[in-house]
């Protein structure tokens, strides 16, 4: 892929994307089988964990999303490798959710992103058992 992709997005705004930066899920999300293609976009403020991940095939689409690491340590080891990428290639992403209150935002860590950092290309992976839920809380109570 080369060039660029320009994502206009109703709620975040205009971008364009350099095309290899494009992330690729071909089975899409749960529940959005058509919202396959991704735009990772950095934050504004650079101590942040989180970032948006903008659908470039719905761009009415966005979700906030962070590296879930820094707020349950271990949690990445325990998942499935993705597209063929090692432990060491694969990023992990969790879909964040932010209500009023902002400091009772959760993450779906029941159905984490993974994907491979070689080639851009992940998937949505359901994590089993009763371990993990839609809903963890980021922030302390």
């Amino acid at each position: 892929m080369s060039g660029t992709i320009r994502i206009v997005s109703p709620r975040l705004g205009t971008y364009d994307v350099p095309a290899d930066r494009i992330l690729e899920l071909p089975d899409g999300l749960v529940g959005l089988p058509d919202a396959r293609r991704f735009a990772l976009l950095e934050s504004n403020h650079p101590d942040t964990p989180f970032r948006y991940l903008l659908c470039v095939d719905l761009p009415e689409l966005a979700f906030l999303v962070c590296d879930p690491e820094p707020f349950f340590p271990g949690y990445a080891a325990g998942l499935p490798a993705s597209c063929g990428a090692t432990a060491a290639e694969a990023a992990v992403l969790v879909i964040v959710t932010v209500p009023d209150d902002a400091g009772a935002m959760t993450a779906n860590l029941m159905a984490p992103l993974v994907i491979d950092g070689a080639n851009r290309r992940g998937r949505q992976v359901i994590v089993e058992g009763a371990r993990f839920q839609t809903r963890h809380r980021l922030l302390p109570d």
